[in-house]
């Protein structure tokens, strides 16, 4: 791995200069992005291929870990096996243009934090590199060039790529070496699940939970170095852990 030397211009915040950080690595799902209520896409398809929703979609979401993982196909092949699991057996070609029926509306299900644009457009502006790592498969990658956010990072790990789930050590190795940063000069911001904060303190990172009030929030603080409320938030935590690590190379 190339390490590069710190950058010569800091990040500043609030008057404050942020010089530790070299790197931050962001969650893509409930941390930039978020789903709303209604996600219509399954119904639909679920209506063009004559499957029974009930039946068909538990057996959809049993194949999430293996699909993010690249072993089943992307959701082309998700959908194509969970029917067959379900007893109703469909063509590739039909399961194809279901999906390409309706992937604007499962697009349309999903919005950027308004926050997002403005941090991650102030942390290129101050020369900070950027990388997303995900747990996603081929459509949550669509969602993300969908929604423009491609063009704000530097490094792009999804995990259906790499053929690892966080928090698999191998996966955030994979973006801080495209980033050419060591793991203690990157930051990791998260919502927490499925431990991401965990196995970004394995590496070396600097972890940062921002805490939506979810369901795996309570165990994902004990992860976290620093807790924030929303994106607003992470700029003055970058910037106070900055000068904790100053203080104490004193």
């Amino acid at each position: 791995m190339i390490i590069h030397d710190p950058p010569t211009l800091p990040i500043r915040s609030g008057g404050t200069i942020i010089s530790a950080f070299q790197g931050v690595c962001f969650d893509l799902f409930s941390t930039l992005v978020h789903r709303t209520p209604d996600n219509p896409f399954f119904r639909h398809v679920a209506k063009d291929l004559d499957l029974d929703l009930e039946t068909w979609k538990p057996a959809y979401d049993k194949l999430h870990d293996e699909t993010m993982e690249g072993v089943v196909p992307g959701i082309v092949g998700r959908i194509s096996l969970s029917a067959t699991i379900a007893g109703t057996p469909c063509s590739t070609q039909a399961v194809h243009a279901a999906v390409e029926r309706h992937f604007p509306g499962m697009a349309a299900s999903f919005e950027v934090d308004p926050q997002a644009t403005p941090l991650l457009d102030q942390l290129r502006e101050q020369g900070c590199s950027l990388a997303l790592v995900s747990n996603a498969s081929d459509h949550a990658e669509w969602i993300f060039d969908h929604l423009g956010l491609r063009e704000y990072f530097d490094a792009t790990v999804f995990s259906h790529r790499v053929k690892r789930l966080k928090p698999h050590p191998d996966i955030y190795l994979h973006a801080i070496d495209e980033l050419g940063i060591a793991g203690p000069s990157c930051a990791f911001i998260g919502d927490g699940q499925h431990h991401e904060l965990l196995g970004a303190r394995g590496v070396g990172m600097t972890t940062i939970l921002i805490d939506r009030r979810l369901p795996h929030s309570d165990a994902a603080r004990a992860e976290a170095d620093t807790v924030v409320d929303d994106l607003a938030g992470v700029p003055d935590a970058l910037t106070e852990m900055s000068a904790a690590r100053e203080l104490l190379r004193k």
